[in-house]
């Protein structure tokens, strides 16, 4: 069960610098997103039994996008709202993207009967975060059944001390058992640059029983109990085009892979596996465009 955002992403990889006034050629594309829906996909795509729950509007927007999410197979479990939330992305040449969003804020006092069939939940980030919905949020999945798994990923979060401050205190009430962070990320919940995202992941260890820190083309780094693990990133051909999505799709590869896991904290080797691939999936996903486009090894992709 995935709780979180769905958007009408537009893309946009500009030929050259903005000039005011004038005209930038431009490839723009128009698609699906979100951190919510862009996991769930992800799940979906992989076998996963997996339901959206996720702020849903009656617009031109949300048909467009209700359209393409059923065609994945997704159970959607819409909370209504009057306007989808729609992000535009802005990449530049190396395939790093600056978003402008306007987000939506979820019904969270409706999040918790939606849940009554979980056997593993996700929530984004972004949902914590949200000052009008993130308290109640963080309360709700904070009494899920103790046999239910909760992870938690993501959000952008600000470098504001106050609003780190709520994040901290929301993600105690809501106990997740499995906590990502990218690097930036990191370094924001810490008010400091880290040596590296192991030393991030150790700073941070309190947070969650399993604590992960992507770093991009760096790899990425655990704190399990009392092992840490470091994996490389793959070595594929070719640069990355989009980054958009592709911490979505290393979150979902390692969700994939520790739903399997036996006890929690999961042991080194189911570990190391998740992380692997989820390392493969998110450096697969950032060489095409788009935060839902297909890649080798997905259902439905050639």
């Amino acid at each position: 069960m995935v709780v979180g955002d769905l958007s009408l992403d537009i893309v946009v990889a500009q030929s050259g610098p903005p000039r005011e006034g004038s005209d930038v050629p431009a490839a723009i594309r128009v698609g699906p997103g979100g951190q919510g829906a862009n996991v769930a996909v992800r799940l979906a795509r992989q076998g996963a039994e997996v339901a959206l729950v996720a702020p849903m509007a009656e617009d031109a927007a949300g048909r467009l996008l209700r359209e393409a999410l059923d065609a994945e197979g997704l159970e959607l479990r819409p909370l209504p709202i009057t306007r989808s939330t729609v992000v535009i992305a802005l990449l530049d040449a190396s395939g790093e993207r600056t978003m402008i969003s306007d987000r939506q804020t979820l019904d969270a006092t409706a999040v918790g009967p939606m849940l009554a069939d979980a056997g593993w939940i996700h929530c984004s980030g972004y949902a914590l975060l949200d000052d009008l919905s993130g308290d109640t949020l963080a309360r709700v999945l904070g009494e899920r059944a103790g046999r239910v798994r909760l992870s938690v990923a993501g959000g952008s979060v600000p470098p504001e001390r106050s609003r780190v401050e709520r994040l901290r205190l929301r993600l105690a009430n809501a106990r997740p058992d499995l906590l990502l962070l990218s690097r930036g990320e990191a370094e924001s919940m810490l008010g400091a640059r880290p040596a590296s995202g192991l030393a991030a992941a150790r700073a941070l260890r309190e947070l969650a029983p399993v604590l992960v820190v992507t770093s991009g083309a760096d790899g990425s780094a655990a704190v399990s109990g009392g092992r840490e693990l470091q994996v490389a990133a793959p070595a594929l051909s070719g640069g990355a085009l989009d980054a958009t999505g592709a911490g979505d799709a290393y979150l979902a590869g390692v969700l994939i892979e520790l739903a399997e896991a036996g006890g929690w904290p999961p042991a080194e080797g189911p570990l190391r596996a998740a992380m692997q691939r989820g390392s493969l999936l998110g450096a697969q996903v950032a060489r095409v465009f788009g935060a839902q486009g297909r890649v080798i090894g997905e259902e439905g992709s050639s």
